[in-house]
């Protein structure tokens, strides 16, 4: 039994990659470092064409506050009270906040370019678990199923904290599963990969610290397994003892890390992040009237089927299907075994005790039994295949339970739910991955019957691919609003779901409303700037402005002449009764537009003089007071309607120093 469990341990990634051949499985991997070749071609190529997303400011202003309290010796301290972000662990915004001072880039660029590499990370991970579960060709075409879902692709550029949540969320299951296939020799160095990656999940959102029940949990689960197998509870505090210390070490070095760019726990590392994962459920600072189908819902009360249809409409088709093909094949599987062992017990035929009475007999019974159920477990042992699908079915249950669990647990707990899938964003990879693996194994088992049929299933594939990539490049670079064909795609979509929800399509916005401005009236455009109002902070739309734009003051005398509204909200509603010169449309579907607010005669006539508004006096500046947040506060960027400014404090907090 021992000699069959070192065989099966020799190799922890060799002991679940099935091999299609040393040739075919060396194309397979060439191939993937082809694709990610390409994919970091395109990053490099594409992430200036992104906007700013609501979100992205706060967090610009966190990772300097984070940086800012070890550089001042801890006593800038506003990194401990800063709007809700102080709740948030900071290691991608300090990181982010140190790349800035290095890049030739504006901040914008730099953190979007930098946001889209740590995404690749995720590439790379989902690539690594499709790799060990399925081998190199499902490798593959997890990393390539990932790559082509476009709510992944849309926020791996503009998203500062889902998206490295996510990387963080893969790799860490990552190495979970690969301590659960070398139990109860759990080589060192997994462990210690295994901790950075729970050190750097929590690091970034404390939802993280499920990744360290999940390894409890796995060898829990382990632990009880054997000793069923065995007939001997004995071995339940043996095995504690032994997986105790490592795993202690690898919690506590995960801690650690999760604390080193997170100021305000630092001053309570074990009760404040406690606190915070209290919290996290509940947090309802923005309550939002959202349409969901038919009908409009608040972000405080969402439906139980809220997190459902989202999954259900924004996944692509393809990677739907394979799921749900796999879910079937788990449980027939599940069956299969549970029948086979059963059957394994029967063979086995227990004494009969003749001469024994009472006490003597019992023992004498459970002794035989625990000696049968152990002869039983040795027979499973020793049959490779066997003990291989017994390994797999339970991996497959956990990443099963590592996808429900977290829904259920919104659903149950009524946590508020916004911006469709944008807080779950971690799941994507995990679906991407039993997608890859799942149309892997079909097309093994039918390629032993016709080749003919194996072809046309990755034919389906290409076509897959090809859908998608037109699909997304129709989009760009506003790929997070895709919907699949379920829905009747993004016009099916349209005022039924959220969309344009982080306000990306008001970069694109701009740009046509300044090159149709050059176009139409280069006079007027070249005289003076125009005053412009918009659904959005004041201070992300500076960072489109040129020479040619002003913003509109609340309190000053010059009128907008434009007014720019996205969707959500019914933004683009507001001022109706004057023309639209501007729209931006993806599947010929409004996500944007631009108003001309001027009098008609008015229009491309150049001011004889450009007025001034009256200059107020100097105020020495102050340094912002430094009163905690109410901590009932949220956790996200605020929703501005109107040219409402409100919830916006400290607005030269806004600028790197």
């Amino acid at each position: 039994m021992a000699e069959a469990f070192r065989g099966l341990a020799a190799d922890p990634a060799g002991r679940l990659q099935p091999s299609d051949g040393p040739r075919w499985d060396m194309v397979f991997d060439l191939a993937s470092a082809l694709l990610g070749g390409v994919i970091l071609l395109l990053v490099t190529l594409s992430f200036r064409d992104y906007g700013i997303t609501w979100d992205e400011t706060w967090h610009l202003n966190y990772g300097r506050h984070v940086i800012h309290w070890f550089v001042s010796g801890f006593t800038d301290d506003e990194a401990l009270w800063y709007r809700a972000d102080y709740l948030y662990g900071g290691a991608f915004d300090g990181l982010g906040y140190l790349v800035r001072q290095i890049s030739p880039l504006d901040r914008y660029e730099t953190i979007h370019l930098f946001g889209a590499l740590v995404g690749c990370l995720g590439l790379l991970g989902t690539w690594k678990l499709g790799r060990l579960l399925g081998g190199p060709a499902a490798g593959f075409l997890s990393l390539l199923l990932l790559v082509l879902t476009p709510v992944w692709w849309g926020h791996m550029f503009a998203n500062p904290k889902d998206i490295p949540f996510a990387v963080g969320y893969v790799w860490s299951l990552y190495y979970l599963i690969r301590i659960f296939i070398t139990v109860p020799s759990v080589p060192r160095r997994e462990w210690v990969k295994a901790s950075i990656t729970l050190g750097l999940a929590m690091s970034v959102r404390i939802a993280g610290l499920l990744t360290i029940c999940y390894l409890v949990m796995l060898l829990g689960l382990w632990i009880l397994w054997r000793a069923r197998q065995e007939r001997d509870v004995r071995l339940i505090p043996q095995y504690i003892l032994r997986f105790l210390p490592p795993l202690s070490l690898a919690a506590i070095g995960a801690w650690a890390l999760m604390l080193v760019l997170w100021p305000w726990a630092q001053l309570a590392p074990l009760r404040r992040p406690l606190i915070v994962l209290a919290r996290m459920s509940s947090f309802n600072l923005h309550e939002r009237s959202m349409p969901f189908g038919d009908r409009r819902i608040s972000s405080l009360s969402p439906p139980p089927d809220y997190l459902l249809r989202y999954f259900g409409f924004k996944l692509p088709e393809l990677v739907i299907v394979l799921v749900l093909g796999a879910l079937v094949v788990f449980i027939v599987r599940l069956v299969r075994l549970r029948r086979r062992a059963k059957a394994d017990l029967r063979d086995l035929e227990v004494p009969v005790f003749e001469g024994l009475r009472g006490r003597a007999k019992r023992k004498a019974r459970r002794k035989a039994r625990r000696t049968v159920g152990r002869a039983a477990a040795e027979a499973r042992e020793l049959d490779l295949p066997l003990a291989r699908e017994r390994r797999l079915l339970a991996i497959w249950g956990f990443i099963a339970f590592t996808i429900l669990f977290p829904v259920l647990y919104a659903i149950v707990k009524r946590s508020p739910l916004y911006d469709g899938l944008r807080h779950f964003l971690f799941l994507i990879p995990l679906f991407t991955v039993i997608a890859g693996v799942t149309f892997v194994t079909l097309t093994r088992m039918v390629a032993r019957r016709t080749r003919a049929l194996a072809w046309g299933l990755q034919v389906l594939v290409l076509a897959h691919s090809l859908r998608m990539v037109v699909a997304m490049v129709g989009l760009h670079p506003l790929q997070y609003v895709w919907f699949n064909a379920f829905i009747g795609e993004l016009p099916g979509a349209y005022l039924r779901y959220s969309t344009d929800y982080y306000g990306a399509s008001y970069k694109e916005a701009y740009e046509s409303l300044r090159r149709h401005l050059w176009e139409t009236e280069r006079e007027r455009f070249l005289a003076a700037p125009y005053v412009v109002s918009a659904c959005m902070p004041e201070f992300v739309a500076k960072e489109y402005f040129s020479a040619n734009f002003e913003w509109r003051k609340r309190s000053g005398s010059l009128p907008a002449e434009f007014w720019l509204g996205y969707t959500r909200n019914n933004c683009y509603l507001q001022k109706e009764e004057h023309p639209e010169i501007i729209r931006v449309e993806r599947d010929g579907v409004l996500l944007n537009l631009a108003r001309d607010l001027r009098d008609p005669e008015d229009r491309g006539i150049v001011p004889v003089t450009k007025p001034k508004p009256p200059k107020a006096p100097k105020v020495p500046k102050s340094k912002p007071r430094k009163t905690p947040i109410p901590r009932g506060t949220g956790d996200e960027g605020e929703d501005e309607v109107g040219e409402d400014t409100r919830g916006y404090q400290n607005e030269d907090d806004s600028e790197d120093d």
